[in-house]
């Protein structure tokens, strides 16, 4: 990605985070990053593109640190562990994007397009789960509900752990018991 794309797309992190992506005229985001309004349209055809661009750039820096050290061939209670800790991880480690990227999730200004090449990214643990519900290691009910429990509940824990200010020793056992509560609901 080009540099000044680069710094008009975190300009407009700064200040939706700040003041909302509502709240936030393209001018103000352009003066925010250095650069011409003008030349903020060069690289985005509109604000709801850059918002697309936002999106896109928290749910991958999102899934890199998921995905980083990925147990691929292990267990399958290995890797939805993985995944329930890198995400409550870059949830509290980079709270103001997590924030920002849930309210994007949340909005009706992410295009179809955005949302469903995000999406793709996200079929492996899809494919995940109608594996572990095959091979009756979870519980057999409809794959993408069983996503959503999954999500719902990670969210929570990244929610309560913030609102605690849990860290250390405290922030490990809220993990890992709130895991061990989802794995006892979902496993026969």
């Amino acid at each position: 990605m080009n540099d000044k794309a680069t710094q008009l797309i975190e300009a407009s992190i700064d200040l939706f985070a700040k003041e909302g992506f509502w709240n936030t005229p393209t001018s103000r985001i352009a003066k925010h990053a250095g650069v011409g309004t003008g030349t903020l349209f060069n690289y985005f055809e509109s604000k709801d593109g850059l918002i697309d661009a936002v999106y896109k750039q928290l749910k991958q820096e999102w899934m890199a640190h998921l995905l980083a050290d990925y147990p691929q061939a292990g267990p399958l209670k290995a890797r939805v562990e993985h995944i329930w800790f890198r995400h409550i991880d870059w949830g509290l480690r980079f709270s103001v994007r997590y924030s920002l990227m849930m309210q994007l999730k949340l909005s009706n200004l992410v295009s179809q397009e955005a949302q469903q090449s995000q999406e793709a990214e996200l079929a492996f643990a899809y494919d995940m789960i109608v594996q572990g519900i095959a091979s009756g290691e979870l519980v057999d009910i409809a794959p993408a509900y069983l996503g959503e429990i999954f999500y719902a509940q990670l969210e929570a824990a990244v929610s309560y752990a913030a609102a605690q200010n849990l860290t250390d020793m405290p922030l490990t056992r809220h993990i890992t018991q709130g895991f061990e509560i989802f794995w006892k609901g979902v496993t026969p």
